[in-house]
């Protein structure tokens, strides 16, 4: 995992008040699968019912505001890696 990667996860983590262990972030590399994985560690973890979509939009938005990536390249099925060329 490259440092932009590495920042990306930190961010989450700090939005949401995660730990997102290393182990699961191998199976995290699609948008979409982060942000069920995101939703879903939010009710577990805090008890705080969150929304599908409203994780997505912020994902979204952190991968556009923070690190430059169009939103047009940015969908459910978007790779951090492979498709949108973080590091």
């Amino acid at each position: 995992m490259g440092l932009d990667t590495v920042e990306f996860v930190v961010k989450i983590e700090e939005e949401y008040d995660l730990s997102i262990p290393d182990e699961d972030l191998e199976h995290l590399g699609v948008i979409g699968d982060l942000a069920i994985y995101v939703t879903n560690a939010c009710e577990m973890q805090n008890g705080v019912i969150i929304e599908f979509e409203s994780v997505y939009e912020n994902l979204k938005s952190i991968l556009h505001k923070d690190y430059g990536l169009p939103n047009k390249d940015i969908n459910l099925k978007s790779h951090v890696v492979k498709d949108l060329g973080m590091d």
